[in-house]
């Protein structure tokens, strides 16, 4: 073979690695945007499904026209987002339950008592010693599982828990948090006239109470400031978590927070009467975990 005819053939293996390389290199990158593409896709149609689940339970719980059928949207609801749920209701601090738990003493469930004083949501052990051997009993110990405890706030305490758990899956907690907030505030929409004076803006006792139209706004103006911190929790839990670290919850929420104070001034400040700031209250109590300062240095503060 003379040295021309090699010259020649190592050209030609050089030209075909190139062109191999080029081609895996060009197959490699189309791979990849396929991947991305499906990877974005599933995610926003993972987002989509989440979305319609919640509005769907959203008005099955707003539909419910007694206790019962409250209850049922409720837990139905709420598994759609765990492996099993169970609600708890809760009176002069005994709990109950329609599945197997007729009457229990909070103080015998460490976690749901936690989560009855704290008002916020509980994450505990599977085991006896956190949730009580009574409910043990009824769905089981795993010390290797963990299970949820999520507070239904209305009228200023929690009238009932949402027990919630799962096995090979997952609970989306920021779904059943969001969730538990508007079955309180369903209830708050619908209490007894007596029971709303608790919550709403004291009037000098000269001068005659609410009527039932200034009840109303306020119970509206309750629902909206709770749904709307529900959703900064749902939505921007990051920006949440970050905002609590860094103790400026405003900077990291400043378009949501503005963009609800600003609805909350037009739809509830601006109609004669006093009114309290309830978003305020809602966004120190749930968001900064009654700690104001958490807010951070530039929030503007209470609108009334």
């Amino acid at each position: 073979m003379t040295d021309l005819t090699r010259a020649l053939l190592a050209d030609t293996r050089n030209i075909a690695r190139e062109q191999i390389e080029h081609i895996f290199e060009e197959r490699m990158a189309a791979l990849t945007a396929g991947v991305e593409q499906a990877v974005a896709e599933s995610l926003a149609g993972a987002r989509q499904e989440v979305a319609r689940k919640l509005n769907q339970s959203v008005r099955g719980l707003r539909h419910a026209e007694s206790d019962e059928q409250w209850k049922a949207a409720l837990v139905g609801s709420a598994r759609g987002f765990c492996d099993r749920a169970i609600l708890f209701q809760v009176q002069s601090g005994i709990m109950r339950s329609d599945v197997g738990v007729e009457a229990l003493p909070l103080r015998s469930a460490p976690a749901f008592a936690s989560a009855v004083e704290s008002k916020d949501t509980v994450i505990a052990m599977r085991i006896a010693g956190e949730m009580s051997p009574a409910v043990a009993a009824l769905v089981g110990e795993d010390e290797s599982q963990k299970f949820y405890i999520f507070p239904v706030t209305a009228r200023g305490r929690v009238t009932a828990l949402l027990y919630a758990d799962a096995g090979d899956g997952a609970v989306d907690s920021n779904a059943l948090e969001l969730l538990t907030t508007v079955a309180g505030a369903v209830l708050d929409s619908r209490p007894p006239a007596a029971d709303l004076s608790s919550d709403l803006v004291h009037i000098a006792e000269n001068k005659p109470g609410p009527s039932a139209e200034d009840r109303e706004l306020h119970s509206q103006a309750q629902r909206f400031a709770r749904v709307q911190v529900a959703e900064m929790r749902l939505y921007k839990s990051e920006e949440v978590k970050n905002g609590r670290s860094a103790r400026d919850l405003y900077a990291s929420l400043k378009t949501e927070i503005d963009a609800a104070r600003e609805s909350y001034r037009r739809d509830f400040l601006s109609a004669p009467g006093a009114m309290v700031d309830y978003l305020h209250q809602e966004l120190v109590r749930t968001l900064a975990n009654n700690d104001a300062e958490l807010l951070g240095p530039h929030y503007p503060g209470p609108l009334a």
